[in-house]
């Protein structure tokens, strides 16, 4: 009995790490990598000089290929209007 549940137990850890995962979101395009972001600009409103302020994005591939970056991502700060 005990071997029995111990086989089960490998069984199942076996199933669980080899199944293939599901994809997090939801697939737009196909054959290739496709970065999608939740926001593309963000008004902090005014800032003194020295104050630190954060804002974070969400970052969503949904393609059906893997995304890899050839070089640093750059992000473009404008100031005033």
């Amino acid at each position: 009995m005990l071997i029995g549940g111990g086989l089960l137990l490998v069984a199942g850890a076996i199933f669980a790490f080899t199944r293939p995962s599901q994809p997090k979101a939801p697939i737009e395009v196909t054959g290739a990598p496709n970065l999608k972001v939740d926001r593309e600009e963000v008004d902090l409103g005014d800032a003194k000089l020295g104050q630190t302020v954060e804002v974070s994005f969400q970052l969503t591939n949904v393609g059906d290929q893997a995304l890899r970056f050839s070089e640093a991502p750059y992000i473009e700060v404008k100031e005033g209007c």
